[in-house]
C-alpha cells in the first residue's frame, strides 16, 4: 500500500543517512539493563511445530528453533502501529542511527526466548525501494511488513505469504478539516464540496474510490507531501487515524479540528503490515517448525501491548530518538495511537474471535476488486491468484482471542 510511509521518501532529506540494506545494530544508541528470565518451567518448541504460547511466570526457548537472529522488516520508522513487534523487544536493546534497526533479545513477557530481535526502519531507510524487494535482497530478513495490496501487485515476480495480521483493519482515511464542513461524514461527500482529495502519487486505493465513483477522476490530485496542507488549503488528503488528527490537533500554529472516513469503510479492506515470508521459505522444514512457535507469540504480543504498552511504547520513542530524523514521536503521539487503534477496532479479532488470523472470504473479495485496479494502472498481475497464495492460517495459534 503506497502512503505516508512508502511516498515520505521521495521528499528531500538533508543530512539523512538512506542505507539500502540494514545490518546488525552497533553498539551506539538506547541502553537498558537486560531482564533475565527468572522462575518458571521452560518450554522448548520441539521440532514438528508445537505451538507455545507464554504464559505469566513461563520462560520460552526458540533458541535452535528459530535462526539465532530473528530480523522483522518494518515499512517506515518506530510507532505504536508497530506495537506487537516491540512488544517482543528486550530491554537490552540497542539502536543505530547508521543502519536504521534496532535489535536485543527477543522477549516474552519479559523473559528471554534464547534469540535475539533485529527490527529495521523501513521509509528511508530502505532509500526508495518497498520492504518486498529487500525481503529478497537480504534473505536474513525472516518477516517484513506487507500490505494485502502489496501482496497481490508483487505476487508473481515477489511473491510473499502473510502468516499474522497483528491488525484487522488498516487505519489509512481520508480527512479534512471538521470545523469548515460540519455533518460531512464520508469520503464522497466531502468530495462534492472540496477542489481536490489529495494523495501521494500511485496510491492504489485512490484509483479504487475512482472506480467506485466515490471521488471524481477530475479532484484527484497528486501532489500531496505529506504536510499539512489543511493550515493553508480547503482540501481533504489522506493520512491515518492514528496519526494526523492528534497532529493537527497539537499544530505550534494552533490547533486544527479534522473528520475522517476510513478507507476500510469504503469497501478497500487490505491486512495492513501483515507479517510476511518470502513464498520460498515454506517450502523449508525448519522455517516452518520456527513460525509455528513464533507467530503465536506476535499473536498474544500484539494483545499485551495494546493492553499495556507503556514498555514496548517508550522503546519505540527512544529508538526514534537514536534515529535522530525529521520524523518525531512523543508520548503523546504513541498514546493517541494506541486509543484510536483500539476505539475504531484496528486491532481486534476476526469474525471468528482469533486475533491475527485471515478471512479466506475477506481475501476472496478483495483480490476481486483489487485485480481491475491494477490492470487498469498496467501493473503486471496475476489474473489467477488466489487467497491461499498471499497468506495462510497455518501458524496461527486460533484459541489465541483479544477481548477489551
Amino acid at each position: 500500500m503506497l502512503n505516508r510511509r512508502t511516498a515520505l521518501i521521495a521528499l528531500p532529506l538533508a543530512g539523512f543517512v538512506v542505507l539500502a540494506a540494514c545490518g546488525s545494530s552497533s553498539s551506539s544508541g538506547s541502553k537498558a539493563t537486560t531482564t533475565a528470565a527468572t522462575g518458571g518451567a521452560t518450554t522448548t518448541a520441539a521440532a514438528g511445530g508445537a505451538t507455545t504460547t507464554a504464559a505469566a511466570g513461563t520462560a520460552v526457548s526458540l533458541k535452535g528453533v528459530c535462526p539465532d537472529k530473528v530480523v522483522v522488516q518494518t515499512d517506515w520508522f518506530p510507532e505504536a502501529e508497530h506495537g506487537a513487534t516491540y512488544e517482543l523487544m528486550g530491554d537490552d536493546y540497542k539502536a543505530s542511527k547508521d543502519t536504521g534497526a534496532v535489535a536485543g533479545s527477543l522477549t516474552v513477557k519479559g523473559k528471554p526466548t534464547g534469540v535475539q530481535l533485529e527490527i529495521r526502519a523501513g521509509g528511508p531507510f530502505l532509500g526508495n525501494q518497498t520492504v518486498v524487494s529487500q525481503m529478497y535482497k537480504d534473505d536474513a530478513i525472516l518477516f517484513g511488513y506487507v500490505s494485502t495490496d502489496e501482496a497481490v501487485k508483487f505476487k508473481k515476480d515477489t511473491p510473499t505469504v502473510a502468516v499474522v495480521a497483528p491488525q484487522e483493519k488498516s487505519p489509512q482515511i481520508i480527512l479534512w478539516n471538521a470545523d469548515k464542513h460540519a455533518g460531512v461524514k464520508t469520503i464522497a461527500d466531502i468530495a462534492k464540496v472540496v477542489p481536490t482529495v489529495t494523495v501521494f502519487g500511485g496510491a492504489t486505493y485512490i484509483d479504487f474510490l475512482v472506480a467506485q465513483g466515490i471521488v471524481p477522476q477530475a479532484k484527484v490530485d497528486f501532489n500531496y507531501k505529506g504536510d499539512k496542507i489543511l493550515t493553508t488549503q480547503d482540501v481533504a488528503h489522506q493520512g491515518f487515524a492514528t496519526a494526523e488528527p492528534y497532529q493537527y490537533k497539537t499544530l505550534d500554529t494552533g490547533a486544527i479540528n479534522v473528520a475522517y472516513q476510513l478507507i476500510y469503510d469504503t469497501g478497500w479492506q487490505v491486512y495492513p503490515e501483515a507479517l510476511s515470508v518470502k513464498k520460498s521459505k515454506l517450502d523449508d522444514a525448519a522455517t516452518k517448525t520456527c513460525l509455528k512457535a513464533l507467530v503465536p507469540l506476535f499473536q498474544q504480543a500484539q494483545i499485551d501491548f495494546i493492553k499495556a504498552p507503556a514498555r514496548a511504547s517508550a522503546i519505540i520513542i527512544a529508538t526514534n530518538k537514536v534515529y535522530d530524523s525529521f520524523w518525531k514521536y512523543d508520548q503523546g503521539a504513541a498514546d493517541y495511537s494506541v486509543k484510536t487503534q483500539l476505539e475504531l477496532g484496528i486491532v481486534d479479532n476476526g469474525d471468528d474471535k482469533t486475533l491475527g488470523n485471515f478471512s479466506d472470504a475477506r481475501l476472496t473479495d478483495f483480490i476481486k476488486k483489487a485485480i481491475p485496479v491494477f490492470q487498469g494502472e498496467k501493473v503486471d498481475v496475476d489474473p489467477a491468484i488466489k487467497p491461499s497464495d498471499i497468506a495462510t492460517n497455518d501458524f496461527i495459534d486460533s484459541s489465541i482471542s483479544f477481548t477489551k
